[in-house]
């Protein structure tokens, strides 16, 4: 049997959602994919239930962080994500920040497929969303050994290079949302850094991937949105970055939130997963660096438990707007974090990478509670996905 006979049984075995999303989708380019790729694909058709629980328990409870192993882009497919979080008053406003602009990208030039979006959510300005698919690729200058990412297209302009280690910089011009900046990355504690799973590849019905999110980060720099400069000293930012094969065809919903307070920051990520016959899968893991000490969470070990939900102009179901945070336990046993979180401002669309009915909401949020039981006070951003219908 010849290597490209081998390749088409592989896929014959793997034939679930994931190989029928990409065959319908991208045609001949996607079987060249698949085949490309058919022995991680054959693993996805052997994940379940079973054994990502398996996998999640062998993840071992850690005392320090990891650092990524590699920030380099490339692979079959790279996921990246930026957020820039500042005070559009700053010296007038004690708030961390009251402003949230992220860019995301998926980048998978072997199908070609390209995906960017970028949006705003401000308690100040207007908060939009838009978004840019394409059947080619549109991103260049991959490195193997940096975080390096650039993009030149009609409505926006972006370079972004670095690595934990040394910083990172940021140069873009936003033309739709008519937002420019340059702007410095560097560590607010060199330990605000998650590598999920501790650095194994994960495997699920429709992925196969290592990544890791930064969420520690000190930005410094101008901002221009719509002709007014906005210089930042004390801006936050987040990085995340993904490589492997993914989508989102199984996510039933999560929530990914990070906290930003004087003392540290909090970074959690809850995730469940629709599993068909097995039913929904629950999993998720978090950090934080309070005070200079890295804690690290597991499942169990936090929840971020909805309270209140409102209406919302822009999809069709109620979405939270309320929630209560714990994680971790002291030594009395009662949570290391205790919090009430509220949403300031919030953005809501219709998600594009799953099934339909992906509602996806992106929030500013106030969080006060305590850390130790001592109070804290801080700000924070949420991005909510679900596929159920709020009443």
């Amino acid at each position: 049997m010849s290597e490209e006979e081998e390749k088409e049984k592989l896929l014959d075995k793997s034939n679930n959602a994931f190989v029928d999303f990409v065959s319908n989708t991208f045609g001949e380019s996607g079987k060249e994919f698949l085949l490309k790729n058919s022995k991680t694909i054959s693993k996805l058709k052997r994940a379940n239930r079973n054994k990502i629980e398996n996998f999640i328990r062998e993840n071992k409870p850690l005392k320090e962080p990891i650092m990524p192993s590699t920030e380099g882009t490339g692979g079959p497919m790279e996921e990246g994500m930026i957020y820039v979080m500042f005070n559009s008053n700053e010296g007038e406003s004690p708030d961390i920040f009251d402003t949230v602009y992220r860019f995301f990208w998926v980048n998978a030039p072997s199908l070609p497929f390209s995906f960017f979006d970028t949006f705003l959510v401000s308690e100040t300005y207007k908060s939009s969303i838009w978004v840019k698919v394409s059947n080619r690729g549109i991103f260049k200058n991959l490195s193997k050994t940096r975080f390096h990412q650039e993009i030149n297209i009609k409505e926006c302009d972006l370079e972004f290079d670095g690595i934990w280690k040394e910083g990172y910089k940021l140069i873009f011009h936003d033309k739709k949302m008519d937002i420019k900046g340059n702007l410095t990355f560097e560590s607010l504690d060199p330990k605000g850094v998650l590598v999920y799973y501790n650095d194994r590849v994960v495997i699920t019905p429709s992925m196969a991937v290592r990544w890791y999110d930064i969420f520690a980060i000190k930005v410094t720099g101008e901002i221009e949105i719509n002709g007014k400069k906005i210089n930042i000293s004390d801006g936050r930012g987040i990085i995340e970055h993904l490589l492997g094969i993914f989508s989102n065809l199984h996510v039933y919903d999560w929530r990914w939130l990070n906290l930003q307070f004087p003392e540290g920051a909090v970074h959690l990520f809850y995730k469940s997963l629709d599993l068909e016959d097995e039913g929904i899968f629950e999993f998720g893991e978090g950090a934080a660096v309070m005070n200079g000490k890295w804690y690290h969470f597991q499942p169990g070990d936090f929840q971020i438990k909805e309270v209140a939900y409102g209406e919302d102009v822009d999809i069709p179901t109620k979405v939270p707007i309320e929630w209560k945070v714990t994680a971790g336990k002291d030594s009395s046993g009662n949570p290391l974090l205790d919090l009430n979180m509220v949403s300031t401002s919030k953005l809501s669309y219709l998600g594009s990478m799953g099934k339909g009915n992906e509602y996806v909401t992106n929030y500013v949020l106030n969080a006060n509670g305590t850390w130790g039981g001592k109070p804290i006070k801080g700000k924070g951003t949420m991005e909510n996905q679900m596929h159920r219908i709020i009443k």
